[in-house]
């Protein structure tokens, strides 16, 4: 019996297991530090899940995030809403002016800018409402806190409101204010300078009439020799300065005609009126401003619960 050398033998059983290793390897797929190589097998369908990392939050936790965020919202329109109806009603009273600009005097729309600021600031001095203030027992800051003067959408009417939580008081200042205005504003002064002209002509009519009178008695003196020449030139000199007079003045009443009627018109296109409906609280603004600071609150509220249920789902 022929025994094989042993160095022989080992060699045969060494390649034997690399063979069985390798066939091993190609049938499980090697893996290198738990990891499985590129190139190799899938794991079996027997084979353990790997365990994944818990991320974000839950359905369940999103539902509930929602729900508290809606409850809350809620709540504030509710609350809003409620403060709407306790909250003291306040009444509004309006007028409306025109103060129409002449298209004679227009020089572009500057001009029409700063007529009307001009009005708006009128409306709003203190020739207008002090007297108001005075009436009703405040002060004249205290008044303008509850009376606007706006412009409706770029036209030439001008809208008065004030307010109040009485309505009669409200209407009584707009309609005090507007017959102010209408007493303080420049059409005025030319209708006191028209009366004033007016008197002046008829004094000086009056005179004429008179003077005219005298000169031709004196005339007639002259011509029966009762008087000299000189005093019959005097009477004359009378009669022609008191009828240059007359003249400047008409010349003056005419102008004045002219220049009013191509000033600007003012005119109270809607008489004082009351507004029916309070003006404030309205429980609907209300509602929306409590929900939507509601809202704000929620959102910060779920972003700090949320962080803290998605830290803590991490953490196990």
């Amino acid at each position: 019996m022929v025994t094989a050398p042993t160095g022989a033998r080992g060699a045969a059983s060494n390649g034997d297991r690399a063979n069985d290793t390798t066939a091993k390897d190609g049938v499980n797929g090697a893996t290198t530090n738990g990891q499985p190589r590129q190139g190799s097998a899938p794991p079996t369908a027997g084979s353990p899940p790997e365990p994944a990392t818990p991320r974000g939050l839950t359905r369940a936790q999103i539902r509930r995030l929602v729900g508290l965020s809606a409850a809350i919202v809620l709540v504030g329109a509710v609350v809003g809403f409620g403060a709407g109806l306790l909250w003291p009603a306040r009444y509004a009273a309006r007028a409306e002016i025109l103060y129409q600009i002449s298209q004679e005097k227009s020089t572009g729309f500057l001009r029409q800018d700063r007529s009307l600021t001009t009005q708006l600031v009128l409306l709003q001095s203190p020739r207008v409402l002090a007297p108001v203030a005075a009436g009703s027992g405040m002060s004249l800051d205290d008044l303008k806190k509850k009376v606007s003067v706006t412009l409706l959408d770029n036209s030439e009417v001008i809208q008065v409101e004030a307010r109040n939580h009485s309505r009669d008081t409200a209407l009584r200042w707009v309609r005090d204010i507007v017959d102010n205005y209408l007493k303080v504003a420049p059409a005025d002064q030319a209708t006191e300078v028209d009366a004033f002209l007016r008197q002046q002509l008829a004094e000086v009519q009056d005179n004429l009439a008179k003077a005219r009178v005298h000169a031709a008695t004196v005339h007639e003196q002259q011509s029966a020799g009762l008087v000299g020449s000189l005093a019959g030139a005097s009477a004359d000199a009378e009669v022609q300065g008191l009828a240059d007079h007359e003249r400047k003045l008409r010349e003056q009443l005419d102008e004045l005609h002219v220049a009013t009627v191509s000033a600007p018109r003012r005119e109270v296109v809607v008489p004082p009126y009351p507004v029916a409906n309070p003006v404030s609280p309205r429980p609907a603004f209300t509602a929306a401003t409590g929900a939507l600071a509601s809202l704000v609150i929620a959102a910060g509220a779920a972003a700090v619960l949320g962080r803290r249920w998605a830290r803590g789902r991490a953490a196990t």
